[in-house]
């Protein structure tokens, strides 16, 4: 259940916040300088969902659930995105062709690198069967590791079925209005492939709306372009929406060191700039974990706590 944070006047510059499971408290229009605000970024709840491509048609794709080694790359125009301009991309999910009989994986899949690029792109009429003339300015590795997922994942039963598994980024990354390019590589499965449903590159807006290509071992081969769900979330560490935690992030403001202590069993942290740009990152193997900030210059940072189920939570703090 989603809860109302609140911060009260009596807590004070260095102060260790306390948000205990189940503690109701209202966020106050007005803060002291220096008080941790929390942002209630649990992915995948995106406020923000677009699916591509808004048409209606009949086709699969092996590339994103294969059981052998793929690169797959998509390129959606500027056009089909003007919905998540400005947001935060958290997520993405495909979902089975309504030709599917029963749910997927029949047991447990895993994948052992199941990798997701986020970066600007060419048009979808420009693209050529090499994924880097087709990225345009850097790529942004949103996801990394392994993936396993849990059988009866994918679902069945409608027309067209529905967006059931959620592929979460381990990073979110800012869309900004351009072409948007997502490649994913992955070393396949240890189960049978499963089609997705797809576009075929016979299909309407195929080539000017959107486009893919892909490659297993031989060459990039054109290919169909697969129905998926984009997650989005408003701004990360600025909103105030309701959320039940039980964490501790302290001292904040923070000089050298920022400790953390969670009822969740903690993977991995990641620190960004107020601009979004990931510039920290720390694999967790303590109970209670302590992250060196001395290096980082002055200034508003975000906090992104991924917790060993892969669920994330965003917290701002200071640094002096």
């Amino acid at each position: 259940m989603i809860r109302i944070l609140l911060f009260t006047r009596s807590q004070k510059r260095g102060a260790q916040i306390h948000l205990p499971s189940k503690k109701r408290r209202v966020l106050t229009t007005y803060m002291l300088s220096g008080i941790l605000m929390l942002s209630g970024i649990i992915t995948p709840k995106a406020q923000t969902s677009e699916i591509v491509p808004n048409i209606t048609t009949s086709g699969s794709f092996l590339g994103p659930y294969a059981n052998t080694t793929r690169t797959y790359q998509m390129i959606i125009d500027d056009s089909q995105l003007t919905a998540l301009s400005g947001k935060y991309l958290t997520s993405i999910a495909f979902r089975l062709p309504a030709s599917a009989s029963a749910s997927w994986p029949a047991t447990d899949a895993t994948f052992p690198s199941y990798e997701i690029y986020l970066s600007d792109g060419v048009d979808p009429a420009n693209r050529q069967l090499n994924f880097a003339a087709n990225v345009v300015g850097t790529q942004t590795q949103v996801r990394s590791g392994s993936l396993m997922i849990p059988a009866g994942s994918l679902t069945t039963g409608t027309d067209p079925n529905a967006f059931s598994y959620v592929l979460t980024f381990n990073t979110p990354w800012q869309y900004n209005g351009t072409n948007l390019v997502i490649e994913i590589r992955h070393t396949g499965s240890n189960l049978t492939s499963s089609s997705i449903h797809a576009a075929t590159t016979s299909a309407s807006g195929y080539g000017s709306l959107f486009t893919a290509c892909w490659q297993g071992t031989g060459n990039v081969l054109q290919g169909n372009f697969a129905f998926l769900q984009i997650n989005s979330v408003d701004a990360l560490g600025v909103k105030s929406v309701e959320i039940d935690l039980e964490s501790s992030v302290y001292p904040n403001p923070a000089k050298e060191f920022l400790n953390i202590k969670s009822a969740r069993s903690m993977a991995e942290f990641h620190i960004f700039n107020t601009s979004g740009r990931k510039i920290f990152s720390q694999k967790n193997n303590a109970e209670t974990p302590q992250l060196n900030v001395s290096g980082l210059p002055k200034g508003n940072y975000i906090l992104q706590m991924i917790d060993k189920d892969g669920n994330s939570q965003s917290v701002k703090f200071i640094k002096e």
